[in-house]
């Protein structure tokens, strides 16, 4: 973590120094952007689960899907700032030693990002920092109830969040672009107080946490600008 972010703030220092310094015309200022992709995460450490854990276990989690909308103003060709409401889930195989079928995490994303780009004719490689926060839940099994379905036990929490990402883009004309973004979220610890609604759950006191969680995303990217 420590070396990507390195590794951006250099590349950021680059591109503000070689990068042009006049300000796109009025009708280039906005730009909205969509991604959706998968997600790889790191297996986040447990630190609880109904009492403290110190023996090194994990909540073991699958690959899932990602998807984010953004809107953000350009302040000069190079540097863009966004708001970025995503999504990412991902299916819990596992937390320690105890399983539960159906069950998942599921992670909204409320960030502020700083992008920084460097046209080269079409093609536009970028690179990105954020922060804000995420809210968080895990949710374990399912059951039908007359006309909707409903977990077994649910649990909820919100941290603060830091992101990195970094991409490429083709524009196909003055406002529409296509590409493929890398991002990697990071979050402090989690904790989750899960409330059961069935008889046969682990009890109303059942509480989950992590030392923190990672997840790589691979995305494309649709952007227009206006």
């Amino acid at each position: 973590m420590k070396s990507i972010t390195k590794l951006i703030l250099v590349t950021v220092g680059c591109l503000a120094l070689t990068a042009p310094g006049q300000v796109n015309s009025s009708s280039q200022l906005w730009r909205f952007r969509f991604d959706v992709g998968g997600t790889i995460p790191e297996d986040p450490t447990l630190s609880e689960m109904g009492g403290p854990v110190t023996g090194g276990d994990t909540m073991e989690l699958s690959a899932g899907m990602a998807f984010g909308f953004a809107a953000g103003y350009r302040l000069t060709p190079w540097l863009l700032l966004e708001g970025e409401l995503g999504f990412t889930y991902n299916e819990i195989d596992s937390v320690g030693n105890w399983s539960y079928p159906d069950s998942g995490l599921s992670q909204m994303l409320m960030m502020v990002n700083a992008e920084f780009s460097y046209p080269l004719g079409r093609l536009v490689p970028f690179v990105g920092i954020g922060g804000g926060g995420v809210y968080s839940s895990v949710t374990f099994g399912n059951y039908d109830y007359y006309y909707y379905n409903d977990s077994d036990g649910w649990g909820d929490d919100f941290v603060p969040a830091a992101q990195v990402f970094a991409g490429l883009r083709f524009d196909f004309d003055s406002n529409w672009s296509a590409g493929v973004t890398y991002r990697l979220l990071a979050t402090p610890s989690q904790k989750w107080d899960v409330e059961w609604d069935v008889p046969w759950g682990p009890g109303a006191d059942f509480q989950i946490g992590v030392d923190g969680v990672v997840i790589h995303s691979i995305c494309f990217t649709i952007t227009g600008t206006f």
